[in-house]
Protein backbone atom coordinates (compact mmCIF):
# COMPACT_ATOMS: atom_id res chain seq x y z
CA UNK A 1 0.00 0.00 0.00
CA UNK A 2 1.38 3.41 -0.95
CA UNK A 3 2.65 5.60 1.85
CA UNK A 4 3.77 2.64 3.96
CA UNK A 5 7.24 1.12 4.12
CA UNK A 6 6.94 -2.63 3.65
CA UNK A 7 9.34 -4.84 5.55
CA UNK A 8 10.13 -8.50 4.91
CA UNK A 9 8.40 -10.88 7.30
CA UNK A 10 11.62 -12.50 8.52
CA UNK A 11 14.66 -11.06 10.31
CA UNK A 12 13.37 -9.14 13.37
CA UNK A 13 15.27 -5.96 14.17
CA UNK A 14 17.66 -6.12 17.12
CA UNK A 15 18.82 -3.35 19.40
CA UNK A 16 22.17 -1.61 18.83
CA UNK A 17 23.99 -3.83 21.33
CA UNK A 18 22.90 -6.95 19.46
CA UNK A 19 24.00 -5.48 16.13
CA UNK A 20 27.40 -4.75 17.68
CA UNK A 21 27.73 -8.31 18.95
CA UNK A 22 26.87 -9.77 15.53
CA UNK A 23 29.04 -7.47 13.44
CA UNK A 24 32.00 -7.47 15.81
CA UNK A 25 32.34 -3.69 15.44
CA UNK A 26 30.68 -0.75 17.18
CA UNK A 27 27.60 0.63 15.51
CA UNK A 28 28.12 4.36 15.06
CA UNK A 29 25.10 6.40 16.00
CA UNK A 30 25.48 9.92 14.69
CA UNK A 31 23.05 12.24 13.05
CA UNK A 32 22.79 11.76 9.30
CA UNK A 33 23.31 14.73 7.02
CA UNK A 34 19.92 16.09 6.01
CA UNK A 35 18.87 15.54 2.43
CA UNK A 36 16.52 17.90 0.56
CA UNK A 37 12.89 16.83 0.68
CA UNK A 38 11.34 15.61 -2.52
CA UNK A 39 9.41 18.37 -4.31
CA UNK A 40 5.67 18.36 -3.82
CA UNK A 41 5.80 16.13 -0.73
CA UNK A 42 4.28 17.25 2.56
CA UNK A 43 5.89 16.12 5.81
CA UNK A 44 3.12 15.11 8.20
CA UNK A 45 5.20 13.31 10.87
CA UNK A 46 7.15 15.06 13.58
CA UNK A 47 10.42 13.68 12.24
CA UNK A 48 11.81 15.22 9.05
CA UNK A 49 11.93 13.12 5.89
CA UNK A 50 15.74 13.00 6.20
CA UNK A 51 15.50 11.65 9.75
CA UNK A 52 12.92 9.05 8.71
CA UNK A 53 15.10 7.98 5.80
CA UNK A 54 18.13 7.67 8.08
CA UNK A 55 16.09 5.60 10.51
CA UNK A 56 14.99 3.25 7.73
CA UNK A 57 18.59 2.86 6.58
CA UNK A 58 19.65 1.99 10.12
CA UNK A 59 16.82 -0.54 10.36
CA UNK A 60 17.87 -2.18 7.08
CA UNK A 61 21.49 -2.35 8.26
CA UNK A 62 20.54 -4.06 11.51
CA UNK A 63 18.22 -6.43 9.65
CA UNK A 64 20.96 -7.44 7.19
CA UNK A 65 23.46 -8.05 10.00
CA UNK A 66 20.99 -10.30 11.76
CA UNK A 67 20.46 -12.20 8.49
CA UNK A 68 24.18 -13.02 8.47
CA UNK A 69 23.72 -14.92 11.74
CA UNK A 70 20.37 -16.50 10.85
CA UNK A 71 21.82 -20.00 10.53
CA UNK A 72 21.85 -20.31 14.30
CA UNK A 73 18.06 -20.20 14.33
CA UNK A 74 17.54 -22.19 11.13
CA UNK A 75 15.27 -24.91 12.52
CA UNK A 76 12.86 -22.43 14.07
CA UNK A 77 12.73 -20.28 10.94
CA UNK A 78 12.06 -23.23 8.65
CA UNK A 79 9.20 -24.38 10.88
CA UNK A 80 7.69 -20.88 10.83
CA UNK A 81 8.02 -20.62 7.05
CA UNK A 82 6.38 -23.98 6.49
CA UNK A 83 3.50 -23.06 8.79
CA UNK A 84 3.00 -19.80 6.91
CA UNK A 85 2.96 -21.65 3.60
CA UNK A 86 0.45 -24.14 4.94
CA UNK A 87 -1.81 -21.37 6.17
CA UNK A 88 -1.55 -19.37 2.96
CA UNK A 89 -1.67 -22.06 0.36
CA UNK A 90 -2.17 -25.54 1.73
CA UNK A 91 1.59 -26.12 1.98
CA UNK A 92 2.25 -25.41 -1.71
CA UNK A 93 5.96 -24.71 -2.19
CA UNK A 94 5.86 -24.70 -5.95
CA UNK A 95 6.82 -21.05 -6.16
CA UNK A 96 3.87 -20.10 -8.33
CA UNK A 97 3.16 -16.39 -8.52
CA UNK A 98 -0.01 -15.14 -6.88
CA UNK A 99 -2.90 -14.81 -9.31
CA UNK A 100 -2.75 -11.52 -11.17
CA UNK A 101 0.86 -10.72 -10.13
CA UNK A 102 2.20 -7.96 -12.37
CA UNK A 103 5.31 -8.80 -14.40
CA UNK A 104 8.49 -7.47 -12.85
CA UNK A 105 11.53 -6.30 -14.77
CA UNK A 106 14.66 -7.69 -13.14
CA UNK A 107 18.23 -6.43 -13.16
CA UNK A 108 21.30 -7.98 -11.52
CA UNK A 109 23.60 -5.17 -10.36
CA UNK A 110 27.19 -6.14 -9.46
CA UNK A 111 30.18 -4.05 -8.37
CA UNK A 112 33.59 -5.66 -8.74
CA UNK A 113 36.49 -5.54 -6.29
CA UNK A 114 40.20 -5.26 -6.85
CA UNK A 115 40.53 -8.89 -7.99
CA UNK A 116 37.99 -8.48 -10.78
CA UNK A 117 35.35 -10.66 -9.08
CA UNK A 118 32.07 -9.16 -7.91
CA UNK A 119 32.27 -7.91 -4.32
CA UNK A 120 28.67 -6.67 -4.05
CA UNK A 121 25.56 -8.06 -5.75
CA UNK A 122 21.93 -6.98 -5.78
CA UNK A 123 19.04 -8.53 -7.71
CA UNK A 124 16.51 -5.78 -8.37
CA UNK A 125 12.88 -6.20 -9.40
CA UNK A 126 10.72 -3.23 -10.39
CA UNK A 127 7.02 -3.02 -11.19
CA UNK A 128 6.68 0.46 -12.70
CA UNK A 129 2.91 0.82 -12.75
CA UNK A 130 2.79 -0.05 -9.05
CA UNK A 131 5.75 2.18 -8.04
CA UNK A 132 7.25 -0.80 -6.20
CA UNK A 133 10.75 -2.24 -6.11
CA UNK A 134 12.33 -5.24 -4.41
CA UNK A 135 16.02 -5.90 -3.86
CA UNK A 136 17.68 -9.08 -2.62
CA UNK A 137 21.38 -8.82 -1.72
CA UNK A 138 23.45 -11.84 -2.76
CA UNK A 139 26.72 -12.89 -1.06
CA UNK A 140 29.67 -13.18 -3.42
CA UNK A 141 30.65 -16.43 -1.71
CA UNK A 142 27.37 -18.15 -2.64
CA UNK A 143 28.12 -21.36 -4.55
CA UNK A 144 26.37 -21.54 -7.92
CA UNK A 145 26.48 -23.80 -10.94
CA UNK A 146 27.88 -21.95 -13.95
CA UNK A 147 27.08 -23.57 -17.29
CA UNK A 148 30.19 -25.10 -18.84
CA UNK A 149 32.31 -24.34 -15.76
CA UNK A 150 30.86 -26.12 -12.74
CA UNK A 151 30.33 -24.99 -9.16
CA UNK A 152 32.05 -21.68 -8.31
CA UNK A 153 31.48 -18.73 -5.95
CA UNK A 154 28.89 -16.37 -7.41
CA UNK A 155 31.28 -13.39 -7.40
CA UNK A 156 33.57 -15.20 -9.84
CA UNK A 157 30.88 -15.57 -12.50
CA UNK A 158 31.64 -12.03 -13.75
CA UNK A 159 35.12 -13.21 -14.77
CA UNK A 160 33.77 -15.89 -17.15
CA UNK A 161 33.84 -15.32 -20.93
CA UNK A 162 30.04 -15.59 -21.20
CA UNK A 163 28.74 -12.20 -20.03
CA UNK A 164 25.33 -13.68 -19.22
CA UNK A 165 26.86 -16.25 -16.82
CA UNK A 166 25.93 -14.39 -13.58
CA UNK A 167 22.30 -13.89 -14.62
CA UNK A 168 21.98 -17.50 -15.82
CA UNK A 169 23.50 -18.94 -12.65
CA UNK A 170 21.20 -16.92 -10.40
CA UNK A 171 18.14 -17.74 -12.51
CA UNK A 172 18.84 -21.46 -12.21
CA UNK A 173 19.53 -21.31 -8.48
CA UNK A 174 16.62 -19.11 -7.37
CA UNK A 175 13.96 -19.89 -9.97
CA UNK A 176 13.55 -16.19 -10.73
CA UNK A 177 13.91 -14.82 -14.25
CA UNK A 178 16.86 -12.40 -14.46
CA UNK A 179 16.28 -10.17 -17.47
CA UNK A 180 19.52 -8.19 -17.56
CA UNK A 181 22.88 -7.83 -15.85
CA UNK A 182 24.88 -4.69 -15.05
CA UNK A 183 28.50 -5.01 -13.94
CA UNK A 184 30.31 -1.91 -12.68
CA UNK A 185 33.98 -1.72 -11.80
CA UNK A 186 34.84 0.27 -8.68
CA UNK A 187 35.91 3.12 -10.96
CA UNK A 188 32.67 2.91 -12.92
CA UNK A 189 30.56 2.86 -9.75
CA UNK A 190 32.56 5.82 -8.37
CA UNK A 191 31.91 7.79 -11.57
CA UNK A 192 28.17 7.08 -11.32
CA UNK A 193 28.07 8.30 -7.71
CA UNK A 194 30.10 11.42 -8.55
CA UNK A 195 27.71 12.18 -11.42
CA UNK A 196 24.81 12.54 -8.94
CA UNK A 197 26.79 14.62 -6.45
CA UNK A 198 27.79 11.89 -3.97
CA UNK A 199 25.75 10.04 -1.36
CA UNK A 200 25.03 10.47 2.35
CA UNK A 201 25.99 7.51 4.54
CA UNK A 202 26.62 6.60 8.16
CA UNK A 203 29.92 4.74 7.86
CA UNK A 204 30.00 2.04 10.54
CA UNK A 205 33.75 1.29 10.54
CA UNK A 206 36.97 2.80 9.25
CA UNK A 207 37.41 1.58 5.67
CA UNK A 208 40.95 0.32 5.09
CA UNK A 209 42.96 -0.12 1.90
CA UNK A 210 45.98 -2.43 1.69
CA UNK A 211 48.88 -1.67 -0.67
CA UNK A 212 51.03 -4.36 -2.36
CA UNK A 213 53.48 -4.25 0.55
CA UNK A 214 50.69 -5.05 3.02
CA UNK A 215 50.50 -1.58 4.54
CA UNK A 216 47.01 -0.43 5.51
CA UNK A 217 45.63 3.09 5.30
CA UNK A 218 42.24 4.50 6.23
CA UNK A 219 40.44 5.68 3.07
CA UNK A 220 37.06 6.44 4.69
CA UNK A 221 36.64 7.41 8.33
CA UNK A 222 33.73 6.07 10.36
CA UNK A 223 30.92 8.53 11.00
CA UNK A 224 28.04 10.27 9.29
CA UNK A 225 29.31 11.96 6.16
CA UNK A 226 28.81 12.77 2.49
CA UNK A 227 30.79 10.34 0.34
CA UNK A 228 32.24 11.10 -3.06
CA UNK A 229 32.40 8.37 -5.67
CA UNK A 230 35.72 6.79 -4.66
CA UNK A 231 34.77 6.73 -0.98
CA UNK A 232 31.30 5.32 -1.74
CA UNK A 233 32.75 2.53 -3.91
CA UNK A 234 35.32 1.64 -1.24
CA UNK A 235 32.70 1.62 1.52
CA UNK A 236 30.11 -0.36 -0.49
CA UNK A 237 32.58 -3.18 -1.22
CA UNK A 238 34.55 -3.21 2.06
CA UNK A 239 34.70 -6.31 4.25
CA UNK A 240 36.87 -6.18 7.36
CA UNK A 241 38.90 -9.10 8.59
CA UNK A 242 36.71 -11.60 10.41
CA UNK A 243 33.45 -9.85 9.46
CA UNK A 244 30.46 -11.81 8.08
CA UNK A 245 29.63 -11.00 4.47
CA UNK A 246 26.32 -9.58 5.70
CA UNK A 247 28.32 -6.55 6.88
CA UNK A 248 29.42 -5.77 3.32
CA UNK A 249 25.92 -6.37 1.98
CA UNK A 250 24.60 -3.87 4.53
CA UNK A 251 27.09 -1.23 3.40
CA UNK A 252 26.28 -1.80 -0.26
CA UNK A 253 22.58 -1.55 0.53
CA UNK A 254 23.10 1.80 2.27
CA UNK A 255 25.14 3.25 -0.60
CA UNK A 256 22.62 2.01 -3.16
CA UNK A 257 19.78 3.61 -1.17
CA UNK A 258 21.74 6.85 -0.95
CA UNK A 259 22.33 6.77 -4.70
CA UNK A 260 18.58 6.51 -5.34
CA UNK A 261 17.92 9.51 -3.07
CA UNK A 262 20.58 11.53 -4.88
CA UNK A 263 19.33 10.72 -8.40
CA UNK A 264 17.94 13.72 -10.29
CA UNK A 265 14.29 13.60 -11.33
CA UNK A 266 15.12 14.33 -14.97
CA UNK A 267 15.51 11.16 -17.05
CA UNK A 268 18.09 12.70 -19.39
CA UNK A 269 20.25 13.63 -16.39
CA UNK A 270 20.07 10.06 -15.07
CA UNK A 271 21.03 8.69 -18.50
CA UNK A 272 24.03 11.04 -18.47
CA UNK A 273 24.99 9.77 -15.00
CA UNK A 274 24.87 6.16 -16.22
CA UNK A 275 26.96 7.07 -19.24
CA UNK A 276 29.53 8.71 -16.95
CA UNK A 277 30.58 5.21 -15.82
CA UNK A 278 32.11 4.79 -19.29
CA UNK A 279 34.22 1.68 -19.81
CA UNK A 280 33.67 0.77 -16.16
CA UNK A 281 30.10 -0.24 -17.03
CA UNK A 282 29.02 -3.40 -18.83
CA UNK A 283 25.41 -4.34 -19.57
CA UNK A 284 23.22 -5.77 -22.28
CA UNK A 285 20.73 -3.04 -21.40
CA UNK A 286 21.24 0.39 -22.97
CA UNK A 287 21.88 3.44 -20.72
CA UNK A 288 18.28 4.57 -21.26
CA UNK A 289 17.02 1.23 -19.94
CA UNK A 290 19.38 1.28 -16.95
CA UNK A 291 18.28 4.83 -16.15
CA UNK A 292 14.66 3.69 -16.32
CA UNK A 293 15.26 0.96 -13.72
CA UNK A 294 17.03 3.43 -11.40
CA UNK A 295 14.18 5.93 -11.72
CA UNK A 296 11.61 3.20 -11.02
CA UNK A 297 13.56 2.31 -7.87
CA UNK A 298 13.66 5.97 -6.87
CA UNK A 299 9.90 6.28 -7.37
CA UNK A 300 9.39 3.22 -5.16
CA UNK A 301 11.43 4.80 -2.35
CA UNK A 302 9.29 7.93 -2.60
CA UNK A 303 6.13 5.82 -2.36
CA UNK A 304 7.69 3.83 0.52
CA UNK A 305 7.24 0.67 -1.54
CA UNK A 306 10.95 -0.19 -1.70
CA UNK A 307 11.98 -3.40 0.11
CA UNK A 308 15.53 -4.72 0.44
CA UNK A 309 16.60 -7.94 2.13
CA UNK A 310 19.46 -10.42 2.19
CA UNK A 311 19.29 -13.83 0.52
CA UNK A 312 18.87 -16.57 3.17
CA UNK A 313 22.11 -18.58 3.10
CA UNK A 314 23.95 -21.11 5.22
CA UNK A 315 27.73 -21.03 5.61
CA UNK A 316 29.49 -24.13 4.27
CA UNK A 317 32.69 -25.35 5.89
CA UNK A 318 35.01 -26.03 2.95
CA UNK A 319 38.22 -25.78 4.96
CA UNK A 320 39.24 -22.60 3.14
CA UNK A 321 39.83 -19.13 4.53
CA UNK A 322 37.14 -17.46 2.37
CA UNK A 323 33.55 -18.11 3.55
CA UNK A 324 31.30 -19.95 1.12
CA UNK A 325 27.54 -20.33 1.30
CA UNK A 326 24.64 -22.44 0.11
CA UNK A 327 20.98 -21.45 0.01
CA UNK A 328 18.27 -22.46 2.44
CA UNK A 329 15.72 -23.82 -0.11
CA UNK A 330 12.57 -23.43 1.99
CA UNK A 331 13.41 -19.89 3.04
CA UNK A 332 14.53 -18.90 -0.47
CA UNK A 333 11.30 -20.18 -2.00
CA UNK A 334 9.24 -18.12 0.43
CA UNK A 335 11.44 -15.04 -0.03
CA UNK A 336 11.28 -15.18 -3.83
CA UNK A 337 7.50 -15.58 -3.73
CA UNK A 338 7.32 -12.49 -1.54
CA UNK A 339 9.81 -10.23 -3.32
CA UNK A 340 9.60 -11.40 -6.95
CA UNK A 341 6.06 -12.74 -7.56
CA UNK A 342 6.08 -11.32 -11.09
CA UNK A 343 9.40 -12.89 -12.11
CA UNK A 344 9.06 -16.51 -10.98
CA UNK A 345 9.82 -19.16 -13.59
CA UNK A 346 6.57 -20.86 -14.67
CA UNK A 347 5.68 -22.73 -17.82
CA UNK A 348 2.71 -21.92 -20.03
CA UNK A 349 0.34 -23.79 -17.73
CA UNK A 350 1.43 -21.78 -14.68
CA UNK A 351 3.22 -24.82 -13.28
CA UNK A 352 6.70 -24.75 -11.71
CA UNK A 353 8.60 -27.65 -13.29
CA UNK A 354 12.19 -28.54 -12.42
CA UNK A 355 14.03 -30.19 -15.30
CA UNK A 356 17.38 -31.96 -14.92
CA UNK A 357 19.24 -32.28 -18.23
CA UNK A 358 22.05 -34.74 -19.03
CA UNK A 359 24.25 -34.95 -22.12
CA UNK A 360 23.84 -38.44 -23.58
CA UNK A 361 26.12 -38.03 -26.61
CA UNK A 362 29.06 -35.98 -25.33
CA UNK A 363 28.71 -33.09 -27.76
CA UNK A 364 30.06 -29.93 -26.03
CA UNK A 365 27.49 -27.23 -25.27
CA UNK A 366 24.49 -29.51 -25.67
CA UNK A 367 23.18 -29.09 -22.10
CA UNK A 368 23.65 -25.32 -22.26
CA UNK A 369 21.64 -25.16 -25.50
CA UNK A 370 18.84 -27.17 -23.90
CA UNK A 371 18.91 -24.86 -20.89
CA UNK A 372 18.25 -21.81 -23.05
CA UNK A 373 15.26 -23.47 -24.67
CA UNK A 374 13.78 -24.62 -21.36
CA UNK A 375 14.22 -21.34 -19.49
CA UNK A 376 12.71 -19.44 -22.42
CA UNK A 377 9.56 -21.51 -21.90
CA UNK A 378 9.51 -20.93 -18.13
CA UNK A 379 11.02 -24.21 -16.89
CA UNK A 380 13.51 -24.38 -14.02
CA UNK A 381 16.79 -25.88 -15.20
CA UNK A 382 19.20 -28.12 -13.31
CA UNK A 383 22.51 -29.11 -14.89
CA UNK A 384 23.00 -32.87 -14.84
CA UNK A 385 26.29 -32.82 -16.78
CA UNK A 386 27.21 -35.90 -18.78
CA UNK A 387 25.10 -39.04 -18.63
CA UNK A 388 26.62 -42.20 -17.16
CA UNK A 389 27.24 -43.47 -20.70
CA UNK A 390 27.14 -42.12 -24.26
CA UNK A 391 24.86 -44.31 -26.37
CA UNK A 392 23.97 -42.00 -29.23
CA UNK A 393 20.37 -43.14 -28.91
CA UNK A 394 17.36 -40.86 -29.30
CA UNK A 395 16.61 -38.37 -26.53
CA UNK A 396 14.36 -39.48 -23.69
CA UNK A 397 12.18 -37.44 -21.34
CA UNK A 398 11.76 -39.34 -18.08
CA UNK A 399 8.71 -38.78 -15.87
CA UNK A 400 8.06 -40.31 -12.50
CA UNK A 401 4.72 -41.99 -13.22
CA UNK A 402 1.98 -42.31 -15.79
CA UNK A 403 -0.50 -39.87 -14.27
CA UNK A 404 -2.06 -37.32 -16.58
CA UNK A 405 -0.27 -34.50 -14.78
CA UNK A 406 3.15 -36.13 -15.19
CA UNK A 407 2.53 -37.04 -18.84
CA UNK A 408 1.49 -33.48 -19.68
CA UNK A 409 4.56 -32.10 -17.92
CA UNK A 410 6.78 -34.43 -19.92
CA UNK A 411 5.09 -33.46 -23.17
CA UNK A 412 5.52 -29.73 -22.45
CA UNK A 413 9.23 -30.28 -21.76
CA UNK A 414 9.59 -32.35 -24.94
CA UNK A 415 7.88 -29.63 -26.99
CA UNK A 416 10.19 -26.96 -25.57
CA UNK A 417 13.20 -29.02 -26.71
CA UNK A 418 11.74 -29.83 -30.11
CA UNK A 419 11.33 -33.51 -29.25
CA UNK A 420 8.32 -35.71 -30.13
CA UNK A 421 5.78 -36.88 -27.55
CA UNK A 422 7.12 -40.38 -28.10
CA UNK A 423 10.30 -39.30 -26.23
CA UNK A 424 8.29 -39.19 -22.99
CA UNK A 425 8.49 -42.36 -20.91
CA UNK A 426 8.12 -43.34 -17.29
CA UNK A 427 11.12 -44.34 -15.22
CA UNK A 428 11.72 -45.58 -11.70
CA UNK A 429 14.91 -43.52 -11.57
CA UNK A 430 14.82 -41.43 -8.41
CA UNK A 431 13.77 -37.86 -9.20
CA UNK A 432 14.52 -36.11 -5.94
CA UNK A 433 16.04 -33.01 -7.50
CA UNK A 434 13.74 -32.58 -10.49
CA UNK A 435 10.22 -33.25 -11.74
CA UNK A 436 11.44 -34.31 -15.19
CA UNK A 437 14.79 -35.77 -16.31
CA UNK A 438 16.00 -35.33 -19.90
CA UNK A 439 18.81 -37.36 -21.46
CA UNK A 440 19.77 -35.66 -24.68
CA UNK A 441 20.45 -37.92 -27.67
CA UNK A 442 21.62 -37.58 -31.23
CA UNK A 443 18.23 -36.30 -32.37
CA UNK A 444 18.38 -33.12 -30.25
CA UNK A 445 19.03 -30.12 -32.48
CA UNK A 446 20.46 -27.16 -30.53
Amino acid sequence: MSGRHRRPEANPLPDVDLAERISGAPVVQTAASPAPAAPGRTVVARRSRAEARAARRAQRRRRLLVAGAAAAALVLVVVVVLLLLLLRGGGDESGSAPAGAARQQTLLLQVTGGDGAAAANALVGVTPREDSASVVLVPSGLLVDAAGTGTIPFGETVTLPETSAPAQALTDLLGVRVDHGWVLSQQGFAALVDAVGGVAATVDVDVLATDPQGNQTVVVRAGSRQLDGAAAAAYATFLGEGEPEASRLSRFDEVLSGLLVALPEDRAAVVAAVQAAGEGSRSGLQPEGLAGVLLDMKAATGAEEYVSDVLPVNEIDTGGTVPTYGIEPGQVTARMRSLFPGALLEDASGDVVRVLVENGVGTPGLVEAARDKLVAEGFRFTNGGNASSFTGDASVVLILDGTEESVQRGQRVAAALGLPDSAVTTSDRGQTVADVIVILGADFAP
